[in-house]
């Protein structure tokens, strides 16, 4: 009895202290990083955006975004809104969504929705949305845009927000 009892007391102080080694690990060594207030831009337009009609690119000038990197950061950038192909567009049309950094265009992540041989008195709407991460962009100053082109000027992007977040 004494043998199976020493057992026992061991296999309960080796759970005993991994349990308590996790609980001091998790609450107090491995906490999450945190980013200030500061590190965080967010603006919003809530209101309609048409597509311009020559297929061009055209800024989403409402929500151009200016931060800034310190030496050692990423920078993470989320859009989101809402595409609208208008009932009296063209049957087969089609919205592009894609983000400008600095002038120069980021060719992905990019949104590319299309409305195909739709026959519909509403139209078609969907909510979407669009993110990259950059962990090797430059210490300084940055400005970020959200380019839009499609072939129906009838067609819009609306309720749109852009959130840019840095961090280490």
């Amino acid at each position: 009895m004494g043998k199976s009892s020493s057992i026992l007391a061991t296999i309960a102080l080796v759970i005993g202290l991994g349990l308590g080694a996790f609980v001091i690990y998790d609450n107090f060594i491995a906490l999450p990083p945190t980013t200030p207030p500061e590190n965080q831009w967010y603006d919003f337009y809530s209101g309609s955006y048409f597509v311009p009609s020559s297929e061009s690119w055209s800024t989403l000038s409402a929500i151009t975004t200016d931060f800034n990197v310190s030496s050692g950061q990423a920078v993470h950038f989320l859009f989101i809104g809402q595409v609208n192909f208008d009932d009296s567009s063209i049957p087969d049309s089609y919205i592009e969504i894609k983000f400008s950094l600095d002038g120069y265009f980021l060719d992905y992540p990019k949104i590319y929705e299309w409305r195909y041989n739709l026959d519909s008195t509403e139209g078609y709407r969907m909510s979407v949305s669009l993110q990259h991460y950059n962990s090797t962009i430059t210490p300084g100053d940055h400005s970020i845009a959200v380019m839009i082109r499609g072939d129906s000027p009838a067609d819009s992007v609306r309720d749109f927000s852009l959130f840019v977040q840095t961090f280490n």
